[in-house]
């Protein structure tokens, strides 16, 4: 089994790495030097491998979001949460959202490894029309002795004066260091006080 593990991550980094040839190779010789420690059963050094060759597709890659999604209540870290069975919340019930960032920019500063995230916020309506927008709204900075790859970042939106109706929150994310920007949009309900939409489906 653990070997099948290492051929199938084998098979994830040269698919990823197809596109330039020097990067794909070297993401290449990586996994097959990972698979050859995990056959003679050298399992730190294969994973240490794997990760390495892991890092150099997140390096070269856009910004993605392997995660995003309204939760019960404010994460405690990377994975620790419990995300809500829908998405329609109460009058004045605040939204907690949870993402895992992938593929942003770490630079070295201060002897240790720094990351600066900052997200928009663009409230619409379910046609789509804006109906207001936060620059800024979330600033998220990283510093670790690891380049890591296991980053949350948490965003509470308090829509207390919004009355009943169907919405949809698109946060843009920019990775300052890289130059980098991906969004992605949530679309949630409030409901009125008979606890239905006042809007029409």
């Amino acid at each position: 089994m653990k070997h099948a593990a290492i051929a199938l991550l084998l098979a994830f980094v040269a698919s990823a790495g197809a596109g330039g040839p020097s990067h794909a190779q070297s993401v290449q010789e990586l996994a097959k030097r990972a698979a050859a420690d995990a056959k003679r059963g050298n399992d730190l050094e294969a994973y240490n491998t794997i990760r390495k060759a892991a890092q150099r597709i997140w390096a070269r890659g856009p910004l993605l979001f392997r995660e995003a999604l309204f939760v019960k209540s404010a994460p405690t870290g990377y994975g620790i949460y419990d995300p809500r069975p829908n998405n329609v919340f109460k009058p004045g019930e605040k939204l907690f959202i949870y993402v895992e960032p992938v593929g942003f920019t770490w630079k070295k500063k201060g002897g240790l490894n720094h990351a600066e995230l900052v997200s928009d916020l663009v409230l619409k309506d379910s046609e789509g029309e804006v109906l207001g927008e936060q620059a800024g709204f979330g600033t998220f900075t990283f510093d670790s002795r690891d380049t890591n790859m296991e980053v949350m970042t948490a965003l509470t939106i308090d829509f207390t004066e919004a009355p009943a109706g169907k919405y949809v929150a698109e946060l843009k994310f920019t990775d300052k260091l890289g130059k980098k920007s991906a969004s992605f949009e949530l679309p949630f309900e409030i409901e009125g006080e008979g606890g239905e939409s006042d809007k029409d489906e």
